[in-house]
């Protein structure tokens, strides 16, 4: 089974609608950019990647324009964080390469600027807004060209792992029934449903478990009933930084020091934080992620045992080089 992604070059014409379909879902649905400055005259002129997965279902897109413009970098929700974005860019920078291009530059999105910064780029000038959002100018200089040979065969690129080396997951056939979840109390509601159904086995990384999402009164109790079933039901929280749940005395913190034998909290190791995304997995078939945490947005699926499979392995990693701390153990007097 593959593994990765294939990236390929797309004809606008051709494969316009499957382009048009994940920026549509990525930047109008999710980020809110105004139709009339997502949809302009440069995508004729431009040269169009598409990612698609080892069942060509299409997952991600990026351009580059004439000017040497890396722009439209869009990957669909579910399929963030496994390496697709990093394909893309890899592919658009082979092409500008290939075109003889001393360098190409881009806007990014000012959350994404460690994404690009680790392939190589840098930021220019001051940060800026593109559509409401902050953007920063990065720029990368190719070097010297080398020709491909014209009858070379059409590289294939595979998903490499952006954060940490990690095994690429494989992408199997799930059903289509994933969930976008739009505000913190969507994202909330996602949580306490995965949670109240999980029967076996739950698993959360969470920044600091935001209390929005983490602290209610309704989740601990789910938490508490699921941890209190029987000996074989267990919950794993992974943090990266116990501050603020430590000083103002997070249920769940409270609940784990109650139940220490079915929940644990641990510390991400610090060499492997770089992870942006909150999520709930349950019983290795649903889940729940926010792919930032510092957004409102994110996605769900109680049926998705492929895709929940993956993210449990990130997980798993994780957990297997995380730290114990003495604040988590410690009752409050």
């Amino acid at each position: 089974m593959n593994t990765g992604v294939n990236v390929r070059r797309a004809d606008w014409e051709q494969d316009r609608d499957l382009l048009r379909s994940i920026r549509e879902q990525v930047f109008i649905e999710e980020q809110k950019v105004p139709k009339d400055l997502e949809w302009d005259d440069a995508d004729a002129d431009a040269i169009h990647f598409l990612a698609e997965d080892h069942r060509g279902t299409a997952v991600g897109t990026a351009r580059l324009l004439p000017s040497g413009q890396i722009g439209r970098m869009a990957v669909v929700a579910e399929r963030r964080g496994f390496g697709v974005g990093r394909a893309l860019l890899d592919a658009a920078i082979e092409a500008a390469r290939d075109e003889g291009r001393y360098s190409v530059f881009l806007h990014a999105q000012t959350h994404a600027q460690p994404f690009y910064a680790k392939a190589g780029f840098h930021a220019v000038g001051e940060q800026f807004e593109e559509a409401g959002i902050p953007h920063v100018q990065m720029e990368m200089t190719l070097g010297i060209h080398f020709a491909a040979q014209p009858d070379a065969p059409r590289t294939v690129i595979k998903a490499e792992e952006t954060r940490i080396p990690y095994e690429h997951p494989a992408l199997g056939d799930h059903p289509n029934d994933t969930r976008m979840l739009e505000g913190k109390g969507a994202l909330a509601a996602a949580i306490l449903e995965l949670c109240e159904r999980a029967r076996r086995e739950i698993l959360i990384l969470a920044q600091d478990l935001d209390p929005a999402l983490f602290d209610s009164v309704e989740l601990n109790e789910a938490l508490s009933r699921f941890a209190r079933r029987n000996e074989q039901t267990k919950v794993r929280i992974l943090v990266h930084d116990i501050t603020r749940m430590v000083r103002d005395g997070h249920r769940l913190l409270t609940l784990s020091r109650r139940l220490p034998s079915s929940i644990s909290i641990r510390l991400v190791h610090p060499d492997m934080q770089d992870r942006s995304e909150n999520m709930v997995l349950a019983d290795r078939t649903g889940l729940v992620v926010q792919p930032q945490f510092d957004t409102e947005r994110g996605f769900a699926n109680l049926n998705d045992a492929p895709l929940t499979r993956q993210y449990g392995d990130v997980f798993d990693r994780l957990y297997d080089r995380s730290l114990t701390d003495p604040n988590l153990r410690q009752m409050t007097l």
